[in-house]
């Protein structure tokens, strides 16, 4: 199976995952300002919302081209009579119905947002997508669907038990593979949308929540998953339904300039010691002259300033001096942004275990300091809001310089390139020495990271990986500051 099958299919996963989590967040904060908003009424918004980011998601990458409404054949809609079987199923789990209005038009309204919002990832944009860009069979397309359509469900393991949530999943593969085979054969993604909308509005109004796994069993999902498997595999397989979401997009959208490019061979170049020597003296010339504007400056705010404006001038300095490796690799990397994104969001949980593992390493051996306290953590909200921007400065200087200037243009030279990963690492952690006070044993962990960073560029050959990787890390310190400066204003007024 082609990588870029198994990026987009676990891309799809993780942005559901976030997009609906930060949607949920949204929703619940509306219904803390609007209490008459009820459960279910966080939900509809919260998958209205998660709908109109992945629209706008999909319009960037991968650009899907999605079938809403087909050919229009007035006996399409026999196809989404299967779901009987679940209603039947369901009505089995002691249900509890109140057929008041109110209630009612509530169920319908969740259903429908669950079920847009769903199929249209799961089965507009990702079976689309594995259709249009990788040309995949149906048979593979529907497999892929139902199964990423599963994962997703894991998240509810965290509302109940993991026995629940895998027999939730079991079925949903099921479901997953015969919605996508109902999209497949029609071009018409409302006929899935209605469908699985039935499903989960019968079950907000039986049950007052999307969980219909009271009472369920291991054996029931698994009739459902055979069924519903069985006959989405008769649509795909059968004469009289011929599959009509085409190989190619058929719009106007060229999708071969997103074709995965021939990775560019490791060559040895000759390294320009006069730029490696001033990118060198870059992060040495922002310790320095910070430490100097730190001892004969008292006004705080002029600290800030100046700070920001020293690193401000090392950024520039560095993007003059590789302008041309950061043009040149961000030609390669535009083409692959939705695939870089996931490889950063990837790399942000790895850096963050991989300190959080030393850190703990090094407390158990007795040898890590109780403080790591850095300058921005004891400045005002508003200094410390101020004092930020060096963090967003911070992942383009410091990926020129450690991973390129240090480590990436001394590639194919065998035991002197991972000898220079290691000085680079080194160099990296030694950068923070104000940050955590001279005390090196704090530096450790960061030096860690820097080699994580380092082997990310290694194997993706592109700098803007690093540096998308590396501002992805610092942005969560950012977000962290902006929240201490609202709590401050909120405080306060």
């Amino acid at each position: 199976m082609k990588k870029g099958v198994v990026l987009l299919a676990a891309e799809s996963v993780v942005m559901t995952v976030i997009i609906l989590t930060l949607a949920i967040m949204v929703g619940r904060l509306s219904a803390s300002a609007f209490p008459v908003v009820s459960k279910l009424g966080v939900q509809i918004i919260a998958e209205l919302l998660a709908f109109g980011c992945w629209w706008g998601l999909n319009r960037w990458y991968p650009k899907a081209k999605v079938s809403w409404r087909g050919h229009g054949e007035p006996h399409q809609w026999v196809l989404i009579l299967p779901v009987i079987i679940v209603l039947l199923g369901d009505s089995t789990l002691n249900p509890q119905f109140n057929l008041s209005l109110g209630p009612t038009l509530t169920a319908i309204m969740v259903g429908l947002s669950v079920g847009l919002f769903e199929e249209y990832v799961f089965r507009g944009v990702l079976v689309s997508a594995l259709r249009q860009r990788y040309h995949l069979g149906a048979v593979m397309t529907a497999f892929i669907s139902g199964v990423m359509f599963s994962l997703v469900h894991l998240v509810n393991v965290s509302n109940g038990s993991l026995t629940m949530t895998l027999v939730q999943m079991l079925e949903a593969i099921g479901l997953g593979f015969f919605f996508a085979a109902i999209y497949l054969v029609t071009a018409n993604l409302w006929l899935p949308i209605l469908a699985h909308g039935v499903i989960d509005g019968f079950d907000a109004l039986a049950f007052g929540a999307l969980s219909n796994t009271a009472g369920m069993s291991v054996w029931t999902s698994l009739i459902y998953a055979v069924v519903f498997g069985a006959i989405g595999y008769w649509l795909l397989k059968t004469k009289r339904y011929a599959v009509k979401i085409p190989t190619s997009s058929g719009s106007h959208v060229d999708f071969s300039s997103h074709q995965p490019q021939r990775r560019p061979a490791i060559q040895r170049q000759p390294v320009p010691m006069i730029k490696t020597a001033v990118a060198i003296a870059i992060p040495l010339a922002e310790l320095g002259l910070g430490a100097t504007v730190v001892a004969v400056t008292t006004n705080q705010w002029l600290r800030v300033v100046l700070v920001d404006l020293i690193f401000f001038a090392g950024l520039c300095t560095a993007l003059y001096l590789y302008r041309d490796v950061l043009v040149s690799h961000w030609q390669r990397y535009k083409h692959h942004l939705g695939t870089g994104l996931l490889v950063g969001i990837g790399g942000v949980i790895a850096a963050y275990v991989l300190l959080t593992v030393i850190r703990q390493g090094l407390n158990l051996i007795g040898v890590a300091s109780a403080g790591s306290a850095s300058v921005m953590s004891i400045q005002t909200a508003g200094m410390a809001l101020v004092a930020s921007l060096t963090t967003l400065m911070a992942p383009f200087t410091e990926e020129i310089v450690f991973r390129h200037a240090l480590f990436y243009q001394w590639r194919g030279r065998g035991a002197v390139t991972w000898l220079m990963l290691i000085i680079s690492s080194v160099a990296f952690g030694l950068a923070h020495w104000n940050n955590f006070h001279g005390q090196l044993v704090q530096m450790i962990p960061y030096m860690c990271v820097g080699a994580l960073f380092g082997l990310i560029y290694y194997f993706s050959r592109n700098i803007w990986q690093a540096v998308l990787t590396h501002f992805l890390f610092d942005m969560i310190q950012v977000i962290a500051v902006i929240a201490m400066f609202i709590l401050a204003i909120v405080s306060q007024g």
